[in-house]
């Protein structure tokens, strides 16, 4: 590698699957970051790397930031939630020519990336990725392969489903986020801001595991991704109203829970939330995170009634595969032979079949169209 990969946050809880992962594939040079510089050098100690891979610096220091930056190949950004405090990495990134991919599951934050910082990012060489956890760089390369060779698209539908998910003290800050803001969807081949989340009412058959389920719409990071490399007028996301409402039985009440919690975090009750959340556990407990099981489905529908295409795709352990994909990512950036730039979705930044290919080793499963014969 050409440099060190840096880990910002890497206290938090996916912070450390992250370093785990790093340490896992051998990558000596590495630089952890973060706000407080003790508990940065516990994390190295715990993790075999000595103490001077350490470099403290705020979200809030620019100069600290691009310090800490400083010779590195690429940087993997997991300090949340992002609308809050991730400009400042992101930014530090595009400006000392970082490459640079997160873990936030955000959406108007990748919108940010997207569009605010990658243009400065080309500018200096770096290329940047952002939503590629779990949420949601599966999903995109999904997409891009139902997608792939059908020529414009009608619409596209991009259905999740999970079961035993715990989520992390970032995550639930992350979802009050996204609950007191507006959704961007992409509707008839433009952007479009909606208000409160109604609930859908639909169901969506997810096939085997998870069969027919109750689905609400979802504010995905997919839905601003695809619509950059994909020509399609429409997409759809949807999740499970049982995954929404955070457990099985709470699903019935998802329509009046989603509209009724969107209009408490446009209130004063958002801090409130934050610090009962704070007093929760940082994430699920290993048992718990490494059994929860996932699918994803991507349905794309052709331009002129043609047969829709679709292709799934299942897994387990979210935030150990979020340590997996960013790693990767990092990685294949780093590379000599990497020479793409600006802000990028993953579907673009990457090859999706050889990437979801890599992640069969960590128990990811797809089944999606072969990819269209080269033509002569």
């Amino acid at each position: 590698m050409p440099g060190p990969i840096a880990v910002y946050g890497a206290t938090g809880y996916t912070g450390k699957l992250i370093v785990a992962e790093l340490r896992r594939r051998g990558v000596e040079d590495v630089v952890l970051s973060g706000r407080r510089a003790d508990a940065l050098r516990a994390v190295a100690e715990d993790h075999g790397y000595d103490a001077a891979v350490v470099r403290a610096a705020a979200h809030d220091d620019p100069s600290a930031l691009r310090a800490a930056l400083d010779g590195c190949a690429a940087v993997i950004a997991a300090a949340g939630p992002f609308s809050a405090v991730g400009d400042g990495i992101a930014a530090a990134a595009a400006e000392t020519g970082t490459h640079y991919v997160d873990t936030t599951g955000e959406q108007p934050f990748i919108r940010r990336v997207l569009d605010v910082h990658g243009p400065r990012a080309a500018e200096n060489g770096a290329a940047m990725v952002s939503g590629m956890g779990f949420d949601y760089a599966p999903g995109e390369f999904l997409c891009t392969l139902a997608c792939e060779g059908l020529g414009p698209l009608d619409e596209l539908v991009l259905a999740y489903a999970m079961r035993g998910f715990g989520a992390t003290r970032g995550t639930l800050k992350s979802a009050l986020i996204m609950l007191g803001g507006d959704e961007v969807i992409w509707r008839d081949g433009a952007f479009r801001e909606v208000g409160l989340r109604q609930p859908t009412g639909e169901r969506f058959d997810f096939g085997p595991g998870f069969g027919e389920q109750r689905v609400t719409r979802y504010p995905c990071g997919e839905v601003v991704m695809v619509p950059r490399h994909v020509d399609v007028k429409t997409v759809r996301a949807r999740i499970t109203s049982a995954t929404f409402a955070m457990h099985p039985k709470a699903a019935v009440a998802v329509p009046v829970i989603v509209p009724a919690t969107a209009l408490l975090m446009r209130t004063g009750l958002r801090g409130p939330l934050n610090r009962a959340i704070d007093r929760l556990p940082e994430g699920p407990p290993v048992d718990q995170r490494r059994s929860a099981a996932f699918t994803i489905v991507a349905e794309a529908r052709p331009a002129g009634g043609g047969a829709p295409v679709r292709a799934t795709l299942q897994g387990t352990d979210v935030y150990g595969l979020t340590a997996v994909t960013t790693v990767e990512g990092a990685l294949r950036m780093a590379d000599d032979g990497y020479d793409r730039v600006g802000g990028l979705a993953p579907g673009e930044a990457y090859d999706a079949r050889s990437f979801l290919d890599m992640l069969g080793e960590h128990g990811v499963t797809y089944d999606a169209p072969a990819a269209p014969a080269a033509v002569a």
